[in-house]
């Protein structure tokens, strides 16, 4: 077993169990593997997301308590079963989300381990099974459309509502995906054609490039005067809620969420909201709704052809985090294994 823990801002180690090093030739650090007080399996991952977070984490910018293993979750096979009800083999989702039994909720690569080692004990409560026919890399998305599940439900859409989008990331275009779905009208708002033309690729009919049009005067023209009904923000990629206010209707609502739960950056004027009447939510997590999410990519109601921006090595790691400080990450980046 070997995975990579950082170990304080900018400074990654490779552990191993292996006290002679890796089979890489590449020499790590002897650890003994923690196993979980609860029912567990023993899984060899496949891919591994990295997120907001680990970037964060990366560069010391939020709460983190060092050392630390990156990466919220995975798609992995089952080395070995133990007592759980899942066959050797069998193809797992490795949810990010981790219940200490009081109800509360851990949070994979910021306040409990991640999966970025070739192998993980996992608690068989944060492993979910994954249909035949299902790829690889769409299981990586299976919190993104959990997530998108739970901001709509919270906002209690309906059908022919108008939906107001700030940036074409991947997960935005997951969220647009669902509202339709649920017979809603998504709007894109990004000044990228490049990304516009992916959202475009996946389904999302309205799109917007802020660079080219007014945005409020074609919301206006889209919506026929009304104003779109809710909002939504992607807060990892974008922090002005202002001027998603301004293209809100009267008695409307707002939904903030991301990945970075630290939230350092989101600064704003709330008087238009008050003057409008706005209800603002947050939300954090999509732990209630992975079954669900598992369902709309096995049913292909969710597509995810082009959103992910990279993959590389698990040994590749600091390279991976040097390359991206600095960036928004609008796609996801994903680890391979060997």
């Amino acid at each position: 077993m070997r995975e990579w823990r950082l170990t304080k801002s900018k400074e990654y180690k490779l552990f191993t169990t292996t006290k002679s090093g890796d089979n890489t030739g590449e020499r790590g650090t002897f650890f003994e593997p923690t196993l979980p007080s609860t029912p567990f399996v023993k899984a060899k991952l496949i891919k591994a997301n990295l997120s907001c977070l680990d970037f964060n984490a990366f560069l010391g910018k939020g709460d983190f308590d060092y050392p630390m293993v990156p990466s919220r979750s995975g798609v992995a096979y089952i080395s070995e079963p133990y007592d759980s009800n899942l066959e050797q083999g069998r193809k797992v989702f490795l949810s990010p989300y981790e219940q200490d039994g009081k109800g509360n909720i851990k949070i994979r690569s910021y306040n409990a381990n991640g999966y970025l080692g070739d192998y993980v004990y996992v608690p068989t409560d944060s492993v979910y099974p994954i249909p035949e026919g299902v790829s690889d890399n769409s299981v990586l998305f299976v919190e993104d459309i959990a997530m998108a599940i739970n901001v709509l439900s919270k906002l209690k859409i309906q059908k022919g509502e108008y939906i107001i989008l700030h940036g074409a990331s991947y997960q935005n275009i997951i969220i647009a995906q669902v509202a339709i779905y649920y017979q809603a009208i998504a709007i894109i708002v990004d000044t990228s054609d490049k990304r516009l033309e992916t959202a475009t690729n996946l389904g999302i009919y309205y799109t917007i490039n802020a660079d080219e049009y007014k945005e409020r005067e074609k919301i206006i023209e889209i919506t026929s005067g009304k104003m779109a009904d809710k909002a939504i923000c992607h807060l990892d990629i974008d922090t002005n809620i202002d001027r998603l206010i301004k293209l809100i209707k009267n008695g409307g609502k707002i939904a903030l969420y991301g990945y970075d739960i630290t939230c350092n950056n989101i600064r704003t004027d709330i008087t238009p909201a008050f003057n409008n009447n706005l209800e603002i939510i947050g939300v954090n997590n999509g732990i209630d709704y992975i079954h669900s999410a598992i369902n709309m990519l096995a049913n292909n109601i969710v597509k995810t052809d082009g959103l992910i921006d990279s993959t590389a090595p698990f040994l590749n790691i600091m390279e991976i985090m040097k390359a991206s400080v600095g960036k928004t990450n609008y796609n996801k980046i994903a680890i391979t294994f060997e």
